[in-house]
């Protein structure tokens, strides 16, 4: 059945002019599904460091920690009123993929985002395109993502990937460096390969299963999506050319739900 209420999605906020709408990759995905399925929502943007605050007070359960083992929240994550709990809350749900698997449990139409029996697949399809795509791609787009953040979530940023990363954002992947080639070559390659797997489906279907977009498909579009809004040079010049042009299709092809 449609949704009567307006859904809350709530999603990481970005520079104003620098982009518009979503842009990290995780809540691209429930951004995509959310659309698929013509569902009314809304966005609650928050400054990284509102983030943890936001979801305890909502209720918020996550199965992510820290090295502390204390609870790791982050987004995406939606309220539904129009599905309430047993003490008669909105439901809540983190996690993109649970989301999209809330969302053929509650809505199955238009259509599903798991079709029948497919979900073993996408799951395998999404670990091997996030270490194939995202993963690679760490060293190029986490420094630049200062470029599009609010100053409200800049020095949590900084902090947080520099510890993660082991240097200064700077010092990680400059452009020009043999380590900014040498990741630009290995991107190359494991686009390639992906396409060439896509390719089995013939010459006139870019969509992963079958003739319809399911969850496979935003999980690949919302990787392309980030690397067009955090580096958008390098998509002008190197990621709409490759591959025959597939990457600019299948992106422009999704972008009715972006």
């Amino acid at each position: 059945m449609p949704n009567t209420k307006v859904i809350t999605l709530y999603d990481t906020s970005s520079r104003e002019g620098r982009v518009t709408g979503s842009w990290n990759a995780m809540s691209l995905k429930t951004r995509l599904s959310l659309n698929f399925k013509k569902l009314q929502f809304q966005i609650v943007w928050l400054e990284y460091p509102e983030i943890e605050p936001t979801m305890q007070r909502i209720g918020v359960i996550t199965t992510y920690t820290k090295p502390d083992g204390s609870p790791f929240y982050t987004v995406p994550v939606i309220m539904d009123p129009n599905h309430t709990t047993p003490d008669g809350k909105p439901t809540i749900i983190a996690d993109s993929w649970k989301i999209a698997e809330y969302l053929d449990e509650k809505y199955p139409e238009p259509g599903l985002l798991f079709p029948k029996g497919s979900k073993p697949l996408q799951s395998v399809f999404h670990d091997y395109v996030t270490k194939t795509i995202l993963s690679n791609a760490i060293p190029i787009l986490l420094p630049r993502i200062t470029d599009i953040l609010n100053d409200g979530s800049l020095e949590y940023w900084r902090v947080t990937r520099e510890a993660y990363l082991g240097a200064k954002l700077e010092e990680v992947c400059p452009k020009g460096s043999e380590k900014w080639n040498d990741t630009w070559d290995t991107l190359q390659k494991g686009f390639s390969e992906i396409a060439a797997h896509l390719d089995k489906n013939g010459p006139d279907n870019d969509f992963v299963i079958g003739t319809q977009a399911t969850f496979a498909d935003f999980i690949l579009v919302s990787m392309l999506q980030i690397i067009y809004l955090v580096v958008p040079d390098e998509w002008e010049g190197r990621i709409q050319h490759w591959d025959n042009g597939k990457w600019k299709k299948i992106r422009e092809g999704c972008a009715v739900w972006l």
